[in-house]
């Protein structure tokens, strides 16, 4: 009979617990990995625009992510591009980078003759978006199910020190959306030394916009994150990122 030294016995154990255990880790780690695709809303329209739809392993909240509802403030187009790109382990993500593509190709608010598009969604339970490309933005609250609306925009000036809402977070008020809105507040001016650029917690959208809409009519936790367009560019990339994330992680997401 055949027997090994006890040195060579223990270093076969050892050999196969590794394996053992690697080979458990394989379904961990292919259930971990999330699924992206992306379509096309307001097809054969002249607002034909992008939609990328992360899905992470495990159910969870459709969070609605939207950048460039105005094209010229580009923070919230170049943030939304990035944030489609987040590891996501539960929930869905739906990202619309360039809402009003035509507006962010001309660097403008909106397109000139055209609607200001945050103002073209409904002011009433019985009312209707009032344009093909807010019809196709606002039908994503009710195919998708979502759950929470996160615009991206920019202010001219900061809100501290004039009537602009730039560098603010306006949250419609229901449920507990207000306590993640304190926390983006929060969190970003941690880092932020002056009082002036410091981020202001504000109540309630404008009414027409997709936020205010979206809280009121399908009972969406919605808000608005307003960087301010006097901080350098790349700043307020990260200030709309850190928001989203802030987000997300409170919802367990990232």
């Amino acid at each position: 009979m055949f027997r090994f030294k006890r040195k060579t016995l223990g270093r076969i154990v050892a050999v196969l617990v590794v394996l053992a255990i690697s080979w458990l880790a394989v379904p961990q780690l292919v259930e971990a990995q999330q699924t992206t695709s992306n379509s096309t809303i307001a097809k054969e329209t002249d607002y034909e625009t992008d939609l990328f739809i992360i899905k992470g392993n495990d159910p969870g909240p459709v969070i609605l992510i939207v950048g460039g509802v105005h094209g010229n403030e580009v923070a919230g187009v170049r943030a939304a591009k990035r944030i489609k790109d987040l590891h996501i382990k539960r929930g869905t993500l739906l990202v619309l980078p360039e809402a009003n593509k035509n507006a962010v190709k001309m660097d403008r608010r909106y397109v000139p003759g055209k609607w200001d598009l945050n103002r073209t969604f409904p002011t009433s339970s019985n009312d209707k978006p009032s344009n093909p490309l807010s019809r196709a933005i606002y039908s994503l609250l009710s195919d998708y199910s979502v759950d929470w609306v996160l615009d991206l925009h920019e202010g001219i000036n900061y809100n501290q020190v004039s009537d602009s809402v730039g560098q603010s977070v306006i949250y419609y008020a229901r449920n507990n959306t207000e306590s993640y809105a304190k926390s983006i507040v929060n969190t970003l001016n941690q880092d932020i030394s002056s009082s002036n650029r410091k981020f202001s917690l504000l109540k309630n959208p404008v009414q027409g916009s997709l936020a205010r809409s979206a809280g009121e009519y399908e009972e969406c936790n919605a808000m608005i994150i307003e960087t301010c367009m006097k901080d350098k560019l790349e700043t307020r990339i990260d200030y709309h990122v850190e928001a989203v994330k802030v987000v997300l992680g409170k919802l367990n997401m990232l």
